[in-house]
């Protein structure tokens, strides 16, 4: 397994360099220009150009690809003929991390003329670490902390996951994967914050078949290695087999179980939590996990173990086939509590209430009923006893 080393500085990353660009418009020469970056930081855009017009104001434009919005920031002009402009990058200017960057430049002439450069690109990623790549194909592992014994275990945890996921359903192997691994809780939030989604221990953006895991040095970090990757594997396989707009309809308990049931290290208590709930009578009814889990600690511990005991349940019940076209039955009817009724006839709460009967059946007396139903016994005896002696 050859690994690629690829060396990203980390401050800033040289993006661009076309010496000798013609503008599209007028006789101005493009002589340099470049784009650095300092991660969430800056962006610093330079430029050198020759023309025989006087140019008094330049701006540079850019854009996030995907988004029609183009940023436009005014430069300073030289009388060398350059032009820096720094782009300070805050809350209402953020870029997305991973994205395509296009840009251009916008000169202006004492004369009233504007003149636009060609449109140049660079890639805005995290560049504070220097990366290391593994390929082993449909999957890409980068990381920065960390040997080839430990990569390998992540690629290990990946594959056993897949195989893992198309045991509960019929699902294609995967296409292409990026798992991008950090040693550091913060930095990983740090980028869900910035592209805008939640993030609790691992991420995954299907459109883009990326994996975001943190998966800090310690004794813990081999276990969360066969929880989270396969995990997250899982839910991009859900996505590829589903398509954007079928897996936006899985109900959260479906689409989390059916995750959580891929694992290969799962929660060790998650039998004593469901069992604790069910005896003082607050298991989390499952309509109520269609759109989300719960945000407290034990109430989102006691839906991710509801949810991959009911996903176990239903596969055990109906085989992967079966349970393979109530998943299909959810990607293609929003409505969470009846969309199952075309595929088994039964209704959520129908498929609960049976979960529930296999998961909790009726347990026998524990010894403290017995002991007060005896001492029942005997008073009603003693009773039974004093009554009949005066009668008599």
């Amino acid at each position: 397994m050859s690994i690629r080393y690829s060396l990203l500085l980390l401050a800033v990353a040289v993006l661009a360099f076309r010496p000798g660009s013609v503008q599209a418009q007028g006789s101005i020469e493009v002589i340099e220009q470049r784009a650095d970056y300092i991660f969430n930081n800056s962006v610093h855009f330079s430029l050198a150009f020759q023309s025989p017009e006087v140019i008094h104001e330049g701006y540079v434009l850019y854009q996030v690809e995907g988004s029609d919005r183009v940023w436009v920031y005014e430069g300073e002009v030289s009388e060398e003929q350059t032009m820096n402009v720094q782009v300070a990058l805050d809350a209402s200017n953020v870029i997305g991390v991973f994205s395509n960057i296009t840009y251009w430049f916008r000169l202006g002439s004492d004369h009233g003329d504007f003149f636009e450069s060609q449109r140049y690109n660079f890639y805005y990623e995290d560049n504070r670490f220097t990366w290391l790549t593994v390929e082993r194909p449909p999957f890409t592992l980068i990381w920065h902390n960390g040997n080839e014994a430990f990569a390998a275990s992540i690629l290990a945890a990946a594959e056993l996951g897949v195989a893992r996921a198309q045991s509960l359903l019929p699902l294609p192997d995967p296409t292409a994967i990026t798992l991008r691994v950090y040693d550091n809780a913060a930095d990983v939030q740090l980028l869900a914050r910035l592209a805008g989604y939640q993030w609790a221990a691992g991420h995954t953006d299907p459109q883009h078949g990326l994996i975001l895991l943190s998966l800090p040095p310690g004794p813990q970090q081999s276990l969360e290695i066969e929880r989270q990757v396969p995990h997250e594997v899982a839910h991009l396989m859900l996505y590829q087999a589903l398509g954007s707009a079928g897996y936006a309809q899985l109900p959260a308990w479906l689409n989390e179980g059916i995750a959580s049931s891929a694992e290969l290290y799962s929660d060790p208590l998650q039998k004593e939590v469901l069992d604790v709930a069910h005896e003082a009578n607050t298991l989390i009814p499952f309509y109520s996990l269609c759109s989300s889990f719960p945000q407290d600690g034990f109430s989102a511990r006691l839906a991710y173990a509801q949810s991959a005991s009911f996903i176990r349940y239903l596969v055990r019940t109906y085989n992967s086939t079966g349970f393979g076209l109530l998943v299909n039955a959810y990607a293609t009817n929003p409505d969470c509590l009846t969309a199952s009724l075309e595929s088994f006839g039964k209704d959520l709460a129908t498929l609960e209430a049976d979960w529930r009967q296999a998961t909790f059946p009726a347990a026998e007396l524990p010894p403290w009923s017995l002991v007060i139903g005896s001492a029942a016994v005997a008073a009603l005896a003693v009773l039974a006893i004093r009554r009949f002696s005066r009668a008599k």
